[in-house]
C-alpha cells in the first residue's frame, strides 16, 4: 500500500512534489488543472526532473468539471480535447494511469441521455489512453455516477477501463456510503482510491475534504472492506487545509488503521 498526496493547483508544481517527498509521502497525486498546473501552463521538463530527483511515483488527475457529455457539440470537444492534453502531459511525465469523471448532470436531459453522452465521450478519451499506453480509470463522482449500476454501464462498455474509488464522494447523494456496493461490484478492476471525511449529504455539495475521523465515514469498516478485497495499491490522501498538519496527522491515522485490520 502506497500513501501519497495530491498538488495544490494554486502553487507552482515543482514545489508541491519537492513538499511531498519531504513530507514522506510515497506518490504524487498530479492534478493537472488551472491556475497553476493547467496542461499549457505547467512545466513539464521541471515536473520531469523534481519526480526523478524525488523518487516520487505519480498518477495523473484530470479537472472533474469538464463538460464531457455537454449537449453543445463545440463545448464537448473542448473538454474532451483538454483532457486529452492533460493525458499527453502525463505520457511526457512518464505516468501510466489517468483519471477522469463523468459529468453528472445536464438541465433538461434525462440519466439515461446522460450516461450514453458520457460514455460516448469516455470511449474516446480511453482510446486515446491506449495509444499512450495508459490505463484510464473512472472514478465515482455525484449524481448519477454515485449509484453502482449507472458505473456499471460505463465499465461493461470499456471493460479496458479501470475503476477509481473516492470514499467521501460515495457518502455523499443517500443515506448510507456507497462504498461497500462499489468495491463489491468493481473491487476487481480497483486501480486507485481517494481518502477524505466528510457528514454526509443528499444534494452533493458537501465534500468537505475533511482530515480522516473528522466527519462521519466510519474508516475500520472502509480499510476492512479494502483489505477484504486484497488491495495493496495507491491510496490519495484528499484532505484540504490550510494547515497540511491535518493531511499529515491522516496519514498517521489511515496508516495505524490499515497496520490493526
Amino acid at each position: 500500500m502506497q500513501i501519497g498526496a495530491m498538488n495544490n493547483p494554486l502553487r507552482d508544481t515543482v514545489k508541491e512534489i519537492e513538499r511531498i517527498a519531504r513530507e514522506g509521502f510515497e506518490f504524487v497525486d498530479l492534478t493537472i488543472e488551472p491556475p497553476a498546473a493547467r496542461s499549457d501552463v505547467i512545466d513539464v521538463s521541471g515536473v520531469k526532473q523534481a519526480l526523478r530527483e524525488t523518487g516520487l511515483a505519480a498518477v495523473g488527475h484530470t479537472a472533474f468539471y469538464l463538460p464531457i457529455a455537454s449537449p453543445f457539440d463545440s463545448l464537448r470537444e473542448c473538454a474532451i480535447k483538454e483532457i486529452e492534453n492533460s493525458f499527453q502531459v502525463c505520457y511526457e511525465l512518464g505516468i501510466t494511469k489517468v483519471n477522469v469523471h463523468p459529468q453528472w448532470r445536464i438541465v433538461l436531459h434525462g440519466d439515461e441521455w446522460v450516461r450514453d453522452r458520457n460514455i460516448e465521450s469516455l470511449r474516446r478519451l480511453a482510446d486515446t489512453a491506449e495509444k499512450l499506453g495508459q490505463k484510464m480509470m473512472v472514478e465515482n463522482f455525484t449524481g448519477i455516477w454515485s449509484r453502482a449500476e449507472f458505473l456499471k454501464s460505463v465499465f461493461d462498455a470499456l471493460p479496458e477501463i479501470g475503476f477509481h474509488l473516492d470514499v467521501g464522494h460515495a457518502n455523499l447523494d443517500g443515506p448510507i456510503n456507497r462504498t461497500e456496493d462499489l468495491l463489491t461490484t468493481f473491487g476487481h478492476i480497483l486501480e486507485h482510491v481517494h481518502l477524505s471525511d466528510n457528514v454526509g449529504g443528499v444534494d452533493g455539495s458537501d465534500d468537505l475534504h475533511l482530515p480522516i475521523g473528522a466527519g462521519r465515514i466510519d474508516w475500520p469498516k472502509t480499510v476492512g472492506l479494502l483489505k477484504a478485497i486484497g488491495y495493496d495499491g495507491t491510496i490519495t490522501l484528499e484532505v484540504f487545509s490550510r494547515d497540511l498538519d491535518y493531511l499529515y496527522v491522516s496519514r498517521e491515522k489511515f496508516r495505524n488503521l490499515w497496520e490493526e485490520r
